[in-house]
């Protein structure tokens, strides 16, 4: 069943699409960008063109295509839709239960049946849409070990986009492609497996499928970024252990992450973000309580792990923390927390310097309806994080720095009354957009923000063209249906969204919202554009250009985030204390703890340390750095016996002269008379003076 109704409402054209069944995803062949299931974020280079065909998978496993108004029923039942990340035109539709699989290599103008029969846990390659990965299930003796769950897996690759198939490495745990295999130096076809043989866990790489390098004996799991590749062991003490190295895998050279609590079992790893070349992990150290952990922080080159926050909340079904970072800004980052007292209620906290420093969030003074809110005690801003949600709670998208928008309360705890918040501003400020739980999404860079109820039924959504500054209300549909989710093409470029749900009787529906009428120009000139600064972070401050909020205009399609990069005044949170130097307070004085002796070249200046190190790119402000110090002046062999000869030449002058005052002085003692004859000479004549006078 489909019907669709047309429905103009305002500046606003809306397309109604009615289907036996809610929408369980949705997938935009020809999009700009590509977020794939490893987590990676993939540009395009064709998906510029407005309209983007649209496919959609039911709950009754009904798929169905759209390019424009036009809506398309796809023969079968389907239980997957895959884009591939090397080419997202080409889109992979993998049949239900032994039904026919088709791969499109134009958007659906054309579809070709592929083999899919059997197989499952299909990888795309991002270098080329014709390589794939799949497992098949072994059969396996019962006495045979290296088969045993979950090692009963055959890894097959397809050279041809899965029209056929090739058998690889029997008794496979896991498999992927090589991360980094866009790096010219690393074939395309390189894969990285987990499997047993002869007893024993191992992690390999193979260029071709059947040889292989061995990376480490005894893994467990493994999990690879651009960055590291992480390795999961079983420990002696019987917890587990993490290895990590180069994502390069010729030069990966195992490493055991240390942690500073050597005296805690490790049960559970999370790698949470590996920013900047640092590693944020998040580590359970409890068997029975593995919902509570503890994150850790790396240095910028992968080492001296040190604790950052303690509690974080982790699902115990999937792995996955309430720990965000904010997208399009620089190591700002939410996360919750379980209260240290009682370990049941949750807050959530904000970091604006990679998780260093922790601070409870801002609430608003005032609610969406403009009253004041009151709160007894702390009360701040707290978000539902992903551990208890369908859906993520804190939403940011890169293309539109800045904007955040989120799900929670004011109040000591997160609490079950929940409304929505915004901030424009990195998530310093915020203010309450509407009371209640809504659906949101950004579009335009950030020009347009929409969002909808979904704690109840509605037939309209609010949205924003000055950064949340103003909302507007518009009726988009004759009949009330709850709405599930709210999305747009994950570029931001285009200028619709697509907002999908159930009716009351249980069917499906999803509108198109067209905003492409709102403004009747593109953003050119300068004057259209303004500067927003976020906070300084490690030293520097991001500078990004940001339309104005008056701005009558689109983005461009084409445009790029734009910003500037600058150094911040240096304040002591940038130093840190030298080798041989120790602060007892944090932000304290450095003192020497050990007897430091500089090096000086005799006639020549050189740095003196102050105790400190600067950790940041900062400039100006606060200076502990070197002072330069001139060093004492040393003298050679022939200035040597040239101060000797002077000195000697002095000491003689003056032992003459010595003998020749005490020469005269015996004199005079030998003829008295002369020298008080001469006095009283000089007496009288005073006297006569004076008498003169």
């Amino acid at each position: 069943m489909l019907e669709i109704r047309f429905l103009p409402f305002l500046l606003l054209f809306t397309c109604a699409i009615i289907i036996e069944r809610p929408i369980s995803q949705i997938a935009w062949c020809g999009a700009s960008i590509i977020y794939t299931r490893e987590d990676e974020t993939i540009p395009q280079f064709q998906g510029l063109e407005e309209e983007k065909t649209i496919f959609f998978i039911t709950e009754a496993h009904h798929i169905y295509q759209s390019n424009g108004t036009v809506w398309n029923q796809i023969e079968g039942l389907f239980e997957d839709i895959q884009i591939s990340p090397a080419d997202s035109r080409v889109i992979f539709l993998f049949g239900q239960n032994g039904q026919k699989s088709y791969r499109t290599n134009d958007c659906g103008e054309n579809f070709e049946e592929i083999d899919t029969d059997g197989f499952y846990g299909f990888r795309l390659n991002k270098m080329s849409w014709k390589w794939m990965l799949a497992f098949k299930k072994q059969q396996c003796d019962h006495f045979y070990m290296d088969c045993r769950e979950p090692y009963n897996n055959q890894l097959f690759y397809s050279e041809d986009g899965a029209k056929t198939w090739l058998p690889s490495f029997k008794n496979c745990r896991d498999a992927s492609w090589d991360k980094i295999i866009e790096d010219i130096t690393v074939p395309d076809e390189r894969s990285i497996v987990l499997f047993s043989y002869e007893n024993q866990t191992q992690l390999i790489y193979s260029d071709d499928f059947t040889n292989y390098h061995t990376l480490m004996i005894g893994a467990q799991g493994y999990y690879q970024t651009t960055k590291y590749l992480f390795i999961l062991t079983s420990s002696s003490n019987g917890g587990y252990e993490l290895h990590y190295g180069h994502s390069k895998l010729e030069e990966f050279q195992e490493k055991l992450v240390e942690l500073p609590l050597q005296i805690l079992k490790e049960y559970s790893y999370t790698v949470l973000d590996t920013e900047n070349g640092r590693i944020y992990l998040s580590v359970s150290h409890y068997q029975q309580e593995q919902s509570i952990t503890n994150v850790y922080i790396s240095n910028q080159i992968g080492q001296d792990f040190q604790i950052v926050l303690t509690n974080n909340v982790r699902s115990t079904q999937d792995g996955n923390c309430d720990f965000e970072k904010l997208l399009g800004l620089t190591s700002t980052y939410v996360a919750n927390t379980y209260d240290q007292r009682d370990q049941k209620d949750k807050s959530t906290i904000i970091s604006f310097n990679g998780g260093k420093k922790w601070e409870q969030i801002k609430a608003p003074k005032y609610d969406s309806e403009g009253n004041i809110i009151e709160c007894g005690g702390e009360c701040s801003l707290h978000f539902v994080g992903r551990t208890e949600s369908y859906r993520q709670t804190i939403y940011t998208v890169d293309q539109a720095p800045g904007i955040v928008l989120g799900v929670g309360n004011v109040g000591l705890f997160i609490a079950q009354e929940q409304n929505t918040y915004m901030s424009a501003d990195g998530g310093q400020n915020w203010v309450e957009v509407r009371k209640g739980s809504h659906v949101f999404e950004i579009a335009d860079f950030g020009g347009v923000i929409v969002m909808a109820k979904d704690f109840e039924p509605t037939n309209e959504i609010i949205y924003s063209i000055d950064y949340g500054k103003t909302w507007k209300t518009k009726i988009i549909y004759d009949d009330l249906f709850m709405a599930q989710n709210l999305v747009t093409e994950a570029s931001g470029t285009v200028r619709y969204f697509l907002i999908y749900g159930k009716t009351d009787k249980g069917e499906g529906i999803i509108l198109k919202l067209d905003f492409s009428d709102i403004f009747s120009r593109e953003c050119k000139s300068n004057l259209d554009y303004d500067i927003w600064n976020s906070k300084c972070i490690d030293g520097s401050q991001t500078k990004y250009y940001r339309k104005k909020e008056n701005s009558q205009c689109f983005n461009p399609k084409q445009m790029i985030t734009k910003k500037i990069i600058e150094p911040c005044p240096c304040k002591r949170e940038d130093w840190i204390c030298a080798s041989g130097y120790a602060s007892l307070l944090e932000g304290g004085d450095c003192l020497p703890i050990v007897n430091i002796s500089d090096y000086c070249e005799p006639g020549k200046t050189f740095f003196k340390t102050q105790g400190y190190i600067k950790l940041t790119q900062c400039l100006g402000g606060l200076d502990l750095g070197p002072i330069e110090t001139q060093c004492p002046k040393s003298f050679n062999l022939n200035e040597i016996l040239l101060y000797i000869i002077v000195i000697g030449f002095l000491i003689v002058v003056i032992l003459i002269g010595y003998v020749a005052i005490r020469r005269v002085l015996t004199s005079e003692e030998k003829n008295p008379n002369i020298n008080k004859y001469n006095q009283m000479e000089f007496q009288e004549d005073d006297d006569e003076e004076d008498q003169q006078l």
